[in-house]
């Protein structure tokens, strides 16, 4: 098994719409960042070459990162060539509304349209977090375009609506939600087919992990496998261990993160936080050894460093401290 990075671990210094250094955002409500050891990328563009820096600095064999910062094939098949000479695997993200309804997710045919956004088009459209415009199939199909163009080994399509549309919202009921998501990610399979290209679901503090395999088992594509979060499923009330147990034989690679709980509080309600790998509540150890036991492909399945911090802590910190928790702890596993 290998060490990657995940783009989230520096969400607050690189992404395009959530960088604190933003200027219209220094005079904002949002809390502004206590400190941070690294320096932010130069400018406000898809931090691409930014990321990888991040990536050798630590010695990582992989990246997840959104294939839609890439922008054209131009700039996808140019990262290709620099990852291949860094020895870097990638791993891509898609972020679409999976639970979307037949007339918001469309369909084929594939819109050529999709194939021809500008670099700076898209400079527009990721500072509102996302695309403008145009069905969430045709959302999908483009950032697999990018991502295969860049060499991926899979694309991670991520539920984009998940504020709106998870296991706890009444209307539609999550049978009708996970209905369309069977629906909706079955029409994507011979994309990934046609491009070569494995693409996995992920629970993403929408629906469980359990959910996520029925999702999988009733699209019974050989071309969708599944990427594992450690900590996500902890939010919609699932062990993530019994979560590891039931996903490692479709795991094509993994968020390796952790959580804290706090169970009970004075407000009678409970409280989930992230932290650095080793010092929260998710049984890593015992997670890395059902996923080594179980997992298809274990010589080669990444784990995809992810410490999401919030604005008050140095993301650096919090990252450095988890790769030496894992490299000191779990040695046995790396590769």
């Amino acid at each position: 098994m290998k060490l990657g990075l995940s783009q989230a671990s520096y969400r607050w210094v690189c992404y395009p719409w959530l960088r604190s250094d933003a200027p219209e955002d220094l005079y904002s409500e949002r809390r502004l960042p206590y400190l941070s050891s690294l320096e932010p990328p130069g400018d406000f563009d898809a931090p691409i070459d930014w990321l990888l820096d991040r990536v050798a600095a630590h010695g990582f064999k992989s990246i997840y990162m959104e294939s839609g910062w890439f922008g054209d094939e131009e700039v996808a098949r140019g990262f290709k060539v620099k990852a291949e000479k860094l020895g870097i695997a990638y791993f891509a993200a898609a972020a679409v509304n999976l639970a979307a309804g037949p007339d918001e997710w469309g369909g084929a045919p594939r819109d050529p349209a999709w194939r021809a956004v500008s670099r700076p088009a898209y400079r527009v459209a990721v500072r509102g977090h996302g695309w403008s415009g145009g069905a969430e199939f045709q959302k999908g199909v483009r950032a697999m375009e990018l991502a295969a163009a860049a060499g991926a080994r899979a694309t991670n399509v991520v539920h984009s609506a998940a504020g709106h549309l998870n296991r706890y919202t009444k209307r539609p009921l999550v049978a009708e939600q996970l209905a369309n998501v069977v629906r909706n990610m079955r029409s994507l399979a011979p994309v990934a087919e046609e491009l070569g290209m494995m693409m996995t679901n992920e629970s993403h503090m929408d629906y469980r992990v359990a959910d996520f395999i029925d999702v999988l088992e009733a699209v019974d594509s050989p071309w969708l496998g599944h990427c594992f979060d450690f900590a996500n499923s902890i939010s919609v009330v699932e062990d993530p261990l019994d979560a590891a147990k039931r996903a490692a034989k479709y795991t094509i690679f993994t968020h390796i993160k952790d959580m804290r709980v706090q169970s009970s509080t004075m407000l009678g309600e409970p409280m989930f936080y992230h932290s650095p790998i080793g010092l929260g509540h998710v049984p890593v150890e015992e997670i890395l050894e059902v996923l080594q036991a179980e997992s298809p492909d274990p010589e080669n399945l990444h784990h995809c460093v992810e410490v999401p911090t919030m604005l008050e802590f140095d993301p650096e910190e919090w990252l450095e401290a988890s790769v030496g928790w894992l490299r000191s702890k779990c040695g046995r596993f790396w590769t």
